[in-house]
């Protein structure tokens, strides 16, 4: 299991990366183009809005959990038992499962009829082709689901730590002005 952790937390890192340098890339490509011939990088805005920004915005909801980075309103559960706690993870975790296995395929499904259809957009002169876009929702929902699994199997055999993430702290405190 520590294995799937790094791989997909290391995958996640590194493909996301690499995703927002060529966006960057391509950016200032096109704003170069503009300026300094006229005419921009050819379908800058869709490759952008289509490819570029679905995979910024969901690769790294499974890294996010990998590190326990999500959002966590614990202002009940941490009054309540220890005892308690692990059993709202498990549920929290079964709901999570539903919802990201739902979402993963729906967007298959949705994925699947684009590819069929070949979908796409006219851009100026162009067709600039979605339908591959179309399959990163359902990757990133997928990896999410796969990591919300391996918490869930963490919880029923007792592995799951109870711990909160590692907040970002303040390290040197800030200085009064005087």
């Amino acid at each position: 299991m520590h294995f799937a952790d790094r791989f997909i937390a290391a995958t996640t890192k590194w493909v996301g990366s690499a995703i927002l340098i060529l966006m960057a890339l391509q950016i200032v490509i096109d704003v170069a183009m503009r300026n300094l011939m006229g005419a921009g990088f050819p379908a800058t805005a869709e490759l952008v809005s289509k490819y570029y920004m679905l995979a910024v915005s969901f690769l790294p909801i499974a890294y996010a959990e990998l590190q326990r980075r999500h959002v966590e309103a614990s202002i009940f559960t941490d009054m309540m038992p220890k005892w308690t706690h692990t059993p709202i993870y498990g549920l929290g975790f079964v709901l999570s499962l539903f919802v990201y296995g739902i979402l993963a395929f729906g967007t298959f499904r949705e994925a699947v009829s684009k590819t069929s259809r070949g979908a796409y957009v006219e851009a100026g002169t162009m067709d600039f082709y979605t339908w591959p876009g179309t399959w990163i929702l359902p990757v990133c929902f997928g990896l999410m689901f796969i990591v919300v699994l391996m918490r869930l199997y963490q919880v029923f055999t007792g592995r799951f730590k109870d711990v909160h993430a590692d907040t970002m702290m303040i390290t040197e405190p800030i200085e009064e002005e005087k």
